[in-house]
């Protein structure tokens, strides 16, 4: 069963409404934009400023300064593919047969995943994030470290740590023989 809705639910809701409540709503309107009006064009080269358009560089830009953002929408995208396997197969009467019905049912689990996600999700955004230590107010990764002075630090701990380890190793490998001699080695930490 499809739905055929008329040709412009919007105009038509316009068209009965009271001239009153229309110029009410345009002046809402107004308060909302700051006072500026419009027009509105079908061609949208002519409806759009360029400039007040935020492009999909700029906003990744803009979120590459918020890891825990990007935590979110990979914890987001998780979801929908968990949502989308938990829908149930015969619904062709909801929400439509073929590819359309298809669209119809991933934009509804992208919108629940989303929601899920903003709201905590499952976890996953707040167990990358733990991978994350806050080092006065910077953030740096607990992960691998691609170069620089971080690098040689963090190399300097892991053989302190690898030598220290490496020590007990040897000393309880003596106290199980009784041999002091059992293992000796020239190496200065």
């Amino acid at each position: 069963m499809a739905i055929s809705p008329p040709s412009d639910i919007v105009m038509d809701v316009a068209r009965a409404a009271e001239p009153a409540d229309v110029e009410a709503a345009r002046a809402a309107l107004a308060r909302r934009t700051g006072g500026t009006t419009g027009s509105f064009s079908a061609d949208q080269a002519a409806s759009i400023d360029a400039g007040s358009v935020l492009s999909r560089a700029a906003a990744d830009k803009a979120e590459a300064t918020n890891p825990a953002r990007k935590f979110q929408r990979f914890e987001a995208m998780v979801l929908q593919t968990f949502i989308q396997n938990m829908m149930p197969k015969d619904t062709e009467g909801v929400y439509g047969k073929g590819l359309a019905g298809d669209m119809w049912k991933s934009q509804l689990s992208e919108q629940v995943a989303d929601i899920m996600a903003k709201h905590g999700g499952i976890g996953i955004a707040r167990s990358m994030l733990a991978d994350h230590y806050l080092d006065g107010k910077r953030t740096v990764p607990v992960g691998p470290v691609g170069g620089g002075p971080l690098k040689t630090e963090i190399d300097q701990q892991t053989r302190l740590s690898t030598s220290m380890v490496e020590e007990l190793e040897r000393k309880a490998a003596r106290s199980m023989t009784g041999d002091d001699a059992t293992i000796k080695t020239d190496i200065k930490i």
